[in-house]
């Protein structure tokens, strides 16, 4: 073991690494960018159905609170499938709970597509639920597979894909949209074979949903989980390839693998993790997965158009628009994975949420001191509010793209030991999508009493997120996963 860490630790500091570990390094790359297909698809989804939701509103005679169903019912299948995930993923591996994910996705994208004949509204709810099951079990599993496959020292980076995937599939299936959109004259009007733009927008999801059934039953199964499964040859076979280690030093890990497990070799279950002495790790982790959401993600974009409309975009321009927000989307979580081995991830956490709170800040204070118009506080009527607001969005998507939206997928995926990862993960995942649901259906009533005491909340929130970490949360940068039990 110790001889391993060392030639890791060596090749972090920039000397050469040995062939066989740069391979490895590749290898475990590779799996952890299969891994975040699924996170990738639930960007592709929830950006889909952006694009859709004012169509689909027509084609079913929807009112505003129906349309707020259609948005959450993902979030809602998504909260059914992280609470489930991590410990399905104990009993029956990492790799086969991924692979099952796949029928989920494929169900909404082509039955989601056909929802007007095969049930109407309440059957394209079924079909968000469907595929929200499907993305909330692999945006849970990923981390923790790609923590169980990663090098210590490469590992934070790796995790952190899952944030650039969503993004990515944000923008690729923005993209799609506007062309589809644009193709057909309009969301709801009729494109090919009879089927209209919206529909076509949710058969787009077959390309992501396709490419992950193919190259998920590509990759290994977890080496820890295949300790805990008493199959310690495979488990070493696996290490081997993704850290480099000799025959010898994998059956090292193995054996430190094994000991981790305790006694009985198990994992443990909801009920056992709540007993047990980590506990109160356990709650750390939910805490950091509720303080996500209550930073605003979600908050912060439902004003995005009025301020960018504000500076100058029309509504006719929203590629420009989605390019922008991409952009700087991309520069964060980028930046994230290059810093977050090398600061570690608590001092991400804090830099990054004290950006986070000030940028909400100021977005609360442009509210606030913005006249009044029909709609809300008019920050169109001032320019220079326009642009103080968007440039307090813009640091804002900085701060949170390079800390709490991938940290949190590290921290959740890393900081449990092994025997109580399974369970741990569905907990702070499910924490995670249930506090998105709440911040989703209660927005629009926090906007309508008051913009500015919405943001300012946020605001608020973002300080004691700070708070919260440094006070604690334990870093884990460059330790074994064997060592989180300590």
């Amino acid at each position: 073991m110790s001889t391993s860490t060392n030639s890791v630790a060596t090749g972090k500091r920039g000397a050469p690494l040995e062939p066989r570990r740069a391979a490895a390094r590749r290898y475990a790359t590779s799996l952890a960018v299969i891994a975040t297909l699924g996170p990738f698809f639930y960007g592709f989804e929830g950006m889909v159905l952006n694009g859709a939701i004012k169509a689909v509103g027509s084609e079913f005679h929807l009112g505003a609170f129906a349309q707020g169903v259609a948005g959450s019912a993902g979030i809602i299948g998504g909260l059914i499938g992280a609470i489930f995930a991590g410990r399905v993923s104990d009993r029956i591996g990492r790799r086969t709970t991924l692979l099952w994910v796949a029928p989920f996705l494929l169900f909404e994208a082509v039955l989601g597509a056909l929802s007007p004949w095969l049930g109407g509204y309440a059957f394209l709810l079924l079909c968000r639920i469907v595929g929200g099951i499907g993305f909330g079990a692999a945006t849970t599993v990923a981390p923790g597979y790609v923590a169980e496959i990663a090098p210590a020292d490469i590992r934070g980076r790796l995790i952190a894909f899952r944030q650039l995937a969503i993004i990515l599939g944000l923008f690729f299936a923005g993209t799609i949209n506007i062309i589809v959109s644009r193709s057909a004259g309009g969301t709801a009007a009729t494109l090919a074979l009879g089927l209209k733009a919206w529909q076509w927008m949710f058969l787009c999801l077959l390309i992501p949903a396709i490419f992950y059934a193919i190259m998920t039953a590509r990759i290994p199964e977890s080496p820890r989980w295949l300790v805990a499964a008493g199959r310690g040859d495979e488990a070493a076979t696996v290490l081997s390839k993704v850290t480099g280690d000799t025959a010898d030093e994998a059956q090292d890990r193995v054996e430190a693998i094994r000991q981790t497990l305790g006694a009985e070799e198990r994992t443990l279950g909801v009920r056992a993790v709540m007993n047990s002495q980590w506990k109160g790790l356990v709650f750390v982790g939910m805490a950091i997965a509720a303080f996500q959401q209550l930073t605003g993600t979600n908050g912060v974009f439902f004003y995005s158009n009025t301020l960018f409309e504000a500076v100058g975009f029309s509504e006719d321009m929203a590629l420009q628009q989605t390019l922008l927000i991409t952009c700087f989307k991309v520069v964060g979580v980028v930046s994230g994975i290059l810093l977050v081995d090398r600061i570690g991830r608590k001092r991400m956490l804090i830099w990054g949420g004290t950006l986070i709170f000030i940028s909400l800040g100021v977005v609360a204070l442009v509210f606030t001191i913005a006249p009044m118009g029909e709609n809300g506080p008019d920050v169109a009527s001032n320019p220079f509010l326009g642009f103080l607001a968007v440039a307090a969005l813009c640091c804002f998507l900085l701060g949170f793209t390079s800390s709490w939206g991938p940290i949190f997928s590290i921290v959740m995926g890393e900081m449990f030991p092994n025997q109580i990862r399974g369970a741990a993960m569905s907990m702070a995942s499910g924490a995670d999508f249930f506090v998105n649901f709440l911040v989703v259906l209660l927005f629009p009533f926090l906007v309508s009493w008051s913009p500015a005491g919405t943001y300012w909340l946020y605001c608020g929130f973002g300080i004691l997120a700070v708070i919260f970490t440094a006070r604690y949360l334990h870093e884990t940068a460059g330790k074994e996963l064997e060592e989180m039990g300590a």
